[in-house]
């Protein structure tokens, strides 16, 4: 078994040549990892150079011994180190794990991944779905964002980075995504938005104007588009202090909240539910008194 360690990998037929292989003359698959994440794409190529199959799985792939690989040449550390513990023909844990979700065949063009179907989803009336519960020191946990559900239809909140693949995991389709709240431009809470917005399905962005100028701003930067063709990815509805916002059959109630840059907290209200949105906010009363009086 080897795990990927690398952006590429060609996995060639048993007894191919090292002549055959310099010259792309052999049948084969070329597999790519998608920056980030766990994600691949895999390309089914003839012995003509021809592509006959493309697919897109997420996780990690079960390779049997008798087919070459090149690209990857380092095994996983644990799994060397685990197999060198073990006696015999014992099975680790890790391989009963990637056995159960990928099977390989004895065909020499390469392998083929066991179809998983993603769960079925039915969005809630009203209800939430958590893409992330961590914070944006934490390296191996996804920043906090959600979901809001309003008659079937999802409002993302703050989307952490890779929430659409979050989502197909689920099996949430990215149609069921019809808009994004931005409460404020700090990476841990945006970077999501940027991604949805030019991959996804045309979603609105709500949020207030002196934010959302900051997010169009910032992101023209980072990405060299231009902010005209970052503003034509989506719709802005503007959030406004104090002013009810009908989204969906729901109400929404947005005011700013004490942080380091504008950031703004809501209530949303569906018939005789509600929830509220923090954002990130200052909880600290004696700070906030202290605050109040040298205004005052």
């Amino acid at each position: 078994m080897l795990c990927f360690v690398g952006e590429v990998a060609i996995v060639y037929p048993h007894g191919t040549s090292e002549g055959e292989k310099r010259a792309n003359s052999t049948a084969r698959v070329e597999i790519f990892k998608m920056p980030g994440g766990s994600d691949y794409v895999i390309h089914d190529i003839d012995d003509e150079n021809h592509i006959v199959g493309k697919a897109c799985i997420s996780g990690t792939v079960h390779i049997p011994e008798s087919i070459a690989v090149v690209g990857f040449p380092i095994l996983s550390e644990m799994v060397v180190e685990s197999n060198s513990q073990s006696s015999g023909n014992s099975t680790t844990q890790e391989d009963k794990l990637l056995r159960s979700s990928y099977r390989d065949t004895d065909m020499g063009t390469g392998f083929v991944p066991q179809t998983i179907t993603p769960p079925t989803f039915h969005a809630p009336s009203f209800g939430v779905t958590v893409l992330g519960n961590a914070h944006g020191f934490d390296k191996s946990g996804s920043t906090s964002g959600y979901v809001l559900w309003v008659n079937g239809r999802g409002v993302m909140v703050d989307p952490p980075p890779y929430a659409s693949a979050t989502l197909e995991r689920e099996g949430i389709r990215p149609n069921m995504i019809i808009a994004i709240i931005v409460t404020h431009c700090h990476a841990d809470h945006d970077a999501g938005t940027f991604q949805k917005v030019l991959t996804g399905s045309k979603v609105a962005i709500i949020t207030t104007p002196t934010i959302y100028k900051s997010f169009i701003r910032k992101y023209a930067a980072l990405s060299a588009l231009s902010p005209a063709l970052l503003m034509h990815c989506h719709r802005f509805r503007p959030a406004i202090i104090g002013e009810p916002l009908r989204f969906q059959g729901a109400t929404f109630h947005f005011t700013y909240t004490l942080h380091t840059i504008p950031c703004i907290a809501f209530r949303a209200e569906w018939r005789n539910k509600s929830v509220v949105f923090s954002g990130d906010h200052l909880n600290s009363p004696p700070i906030i008194n202290d605050l109040v009086d040298k205004v005052c």
